[in-house]
């Protein structure tokens, strides 16, 4: 068995239901920008449900394991800080805002590692491909656009890194005003 076997269905559940992060930055129920709310969500989703959940064979990797350690280790910090709000403990907001620090270039790199590794099988079933001729006169090929996302991911990547280094900046030191008070 796998982790992904054993935790593969609530991982896509709740990946998905994730959406509302989303939502509740459009409709301003958070402070969180829009662009930093859907980069994550589109990257996670495509990942999980457009490479890793549609080539079985990546299921049962490492790269799909720590995937889901970092994932799982980000959230179990994340939302109970949501949780709590303003009574979240000074030692909960910390690691929340300082676990992403190793866990966010683990989880991209894993991500990376699952769309490189997925490449071959993509490309002998031309998943997702749009073939010529067709009636919409329109082609794609998905194999082309993962290694395009994959060159172009380390810099979406450092953009989301570096906002949360900016939130880290911003959230301590809040922490350290309290603290004072």
């Amino acid at each position: 068995a796998s982790v992904y076997a054993d935790a593969g269905w609530y991982v896509r559940a709740f990946q998905v239901a994730s959406v509302l992060e989303v939502l509740h930055a459009a409709f301003r129920l958070t402070k969180s920008p829009v662009s930093a709310a859907l980069m994550q969500w589109v990257g996670r989703t495509h990942v999980l449900m457009a490479v890793t959940h549609a080539i079985p064979e990546l299921q049962s990797t490492p790269a799909a394991g720590v995937l889901f350690m970092a994932w799982a280790l980000t959230e179990v910090i994340r939302y109970p800080t949501y949780a709590l709000s303003l009574s979240c403990p000074r030692w909960l907001n910390w690691l929340r805002y300082t676990i992403f620090i190793p866990l966010y270039p683990i989880g991209a790199l894993s991500e990376m590692k699952l769309m490189y590794d997925g490449i071959p099988t993509m490309r002998a079933n031309q998943m997702y491909s749009i073939t010529l001729p067709n009636a919409l006169n329109f082609g794609f090929d998905y194999t082309t656009f993962v290694t395009m996302l994959l060159v172009a991911y380390p810099f979406l990547f450092y953009s989301l890194y570096a906002y949360m280094f900016i939130q880290r900046k911003k959230k301590l030191a809040l922490i350290q005003t309290r603290k004072e008070d």
